[in-house]
């Protein structure tokens, strides 16, 4: 366990090398636009902006120094394009989850991409495999339209189609999920799952045709079958179902397809539309690099998820989880405690956000209130004001019941414990061994 949170201490600090947003504890803003390079083509119609194969990657940690990818530099990108074009459309291809389909980094990612301004998301194998329900739950509240033309999941919110006008023309998207593409998804997850057949997108590409639109096709399949896609009447194809990018357009059957895979590049196509067809198209592949603004929104997402997956490594290894009690509980029996307690900062934590007006943020609630976002912590100051603040279970991590046991031994206030808050990005000069005195239990209660 203590590797685990090493590791995730450290990915905690991502941006927070020298160019990054040391300290920065305030509300964060979006990041002023930097300049585009023009495209050879004058005055696009549309540009579509293509991501896929992120794998749950949020933040990279710049352990070696300033690395390519992550979302807080892809969404400065995003923003830099909307800026320099008139009519952007950003795409996600498919398998933006981690690999494990209910790790808690998939909803958190979910949130992000929220805040970088998907006009789509594919769900792919990656996605579909956490099942239908819990796909659902962890896209609630984002604001993400899901582009699903072959595949259905009841009770996911899909859309067949997303359309866009371009220039004196109109452009449709469609996705094209196959079996194929869930090779290594368990059969049990797949349940309430129902993939269409191929004629299912035929049908709605020649519609699509026959009513005047540019098609484009997200391919989320395996390679051999991307010729059954380009003999539709597709103008086209943004391969899915990949890690890797090429720089330059790749043609299967006389169509154009871009391809696109992995957290650190970004796809960038410019089209010239006349009536139903493409008239031009210009591609690039951008590098999310330090070339972008750092958009520190998603850092602050970054950061909220950082301390719920430490929090949740923390307590894997205990038997039931933590039912959270108020620290007045805790002062019945240990009143020296408690009193020391009630003269801490951790018991005015909840406090200072009223002064900086952040209660109604949750990245803050989360370190500031005890167990937000867990079935038993922190709600609202309502319904649960005796969990405001950093209360006794926060550092001490056990359940009241589970020390009355007989032999029963509190594991010791640790480093691992303080950085679930004290990171990098929160608190970056933090010295444990400082700051233990200011908060230990008086009679070797900590």
């Amino acid at each position: 366990m203590r590797r685990r949170l090493g590791v995730l201490l450290l990915l905690a600090a991502a941006g927070c090398g020298p160019e990054g947003p040391h300290g920065s504890h305030g509300e964060a803003t979006a990041p002023e636009p930097v300049r585009v390079r023009p495209f050879g083509i004058p005055d696009p119609d549309v540009v579509l902006l293509v991501t896929g194969g992120t794998n749950g990657m949020l933040e990279v940690c710049n352990c070696a120094g300033p690395m390519a990818g992550g979302l807080s530099r892809r969404s400065g990108l995003v923003r830099s394009y909307r800026a320099a074009f008139g009519n952007v459309l950003l795409i996600d291809t498919g398998d933006a989850f981690w690999i494990e389909p209910t790790d808690l980094r998939n909803e958190f990612l979910l949130k992000g991409y929220g805040q970088v301004g998907y006009d789509a998301i594919v769900p792919g194998d990656q996605e579909w495999a956490a099942g239908p329900k819990p796909l659902s739950e962890m896209l609630a509240g984002h604001g993400l339209t899901c582009l699903s033309t072959s595949v259905t999941g009841e009770p996911v919110p899909v859309r067949p189609v997303v359309e866009r006008p371009a220039g004196g023309g109109k452009l449709a998207v469609v996705a094209d999920v196959r079996r194929s593409a869930f090779r290594f998804v368990p059969e049990k997850n797949l349940a309430g799952v129902s993939v269409a057949d191929p004629d299912v997108v035929a049908e709605r590409v020649a519609k699509l045709k026959a009513d005047g639109f540019v098609v484009v096709a997200v391919a989320h399949m395996e390679p051999e079958e991307l010729e059954s896609l380009a003999a539709l009447p597709v103008d086209l194809i943004l391969r899915g179902h990949t890690t890797r990018s090429e720089p330059e357009l790749l043609t299967v059957a006389g169509k154009p397809v871009v391809k696109v895979g992995g957290s650190e590049t970004l796809g960038a196509v410019a089209l010239k539309i006349e009536g139903d067809r493409i008239a031009a198209v210009e591609y690039r592949l951008e590098t999310v690099n330090t070339d972008w603004p750092l958009d520190k929104r998603l850092l602050q997402t970054y950061q909220a998820y950082a301390h719920a997956a430490m929090r949740k490594a923390m307590d894997a290894e205990r038997k039931e989880g933590l039912g959270y009690v108020s620290t007045a509980s805790c002062g019945a029996c240990h009143a020296p405690q408690y009193k020391a307690w009630k003269t801490s900062r951790h018991a005015h934590a909840y406090e200072t956000l009223k002064k900086a007006k952040r209660t109604d943020n949750p990245n803050c609630l989360a370190c500031h209130t005890s167990g937000f976002g867990t079935k038993e912590g922190f709600f609202t100051i309502e319904k649960t004001p005796e969990l405001a603040g950093v209360n006794c279970q926060d550092c001490h991590r056990f359940n009241s019941r589970e020390h009355r046991r007989k032999g029963f031994r509190f594991p010791p206030v640790n480093n691992n414990v303080c950085t679930t808050c004290h990171t990098p990005v929160t608190d970056p000069k933090f010295d444990f061994r400082r700051k233990l005195p200011k908060v230990r239990c008086p009679h070797g209660g900590a």
